[in-house]
């Protein structure tokens, strides 16, 4: 591929178009990482659920480890919903694939 940028990939969309998702914000949006959901809950219709991170370190000569929130979401149940379906559409990219046999 050239360097000429008409030939690269368009990567974000500025200004946003109606209906569709923009990137305008994407540069503020946090990376979350974490290694478990320790509490879940709702309350008021609002569901909840706290995100948590192991962190390793050495303190006094000992390598140690403890427990950071990381984060504490908040959604609708649509926002749930919509959550779960993405948690069960990647459950079924990381599968093994079925035995059978191959196109």
């Amino acid at each position: 591929m050239s360097d000429d940028s008409e030939s690269k990939p368009v990567i974000e969309m500025i200004p946003g178009l109606l209906g569709e998702v923009s990137a305008v914000a994407s540069a503020q949006a946090p990376f979350l990482y974490f290694d478990g959901a320790s509490n879940f809950g709702i309350n008021h219709g609002v569901v909840n659920i706290t995100l948590e991170a192991v962190r390793h370190f050495s303190a006094g000569g000992a390598a140690v480890h403890d427990r950071v929130m990381v984060a504490h979401l908040r959604t609708s149940a649509a926002g749930l919903f919509s959550l779960k379906k993405a948690i069960e559409g990647i459950e079924l990219l990381a599968a093994p694939a079925p035995d059978g046999p191959k196109n």
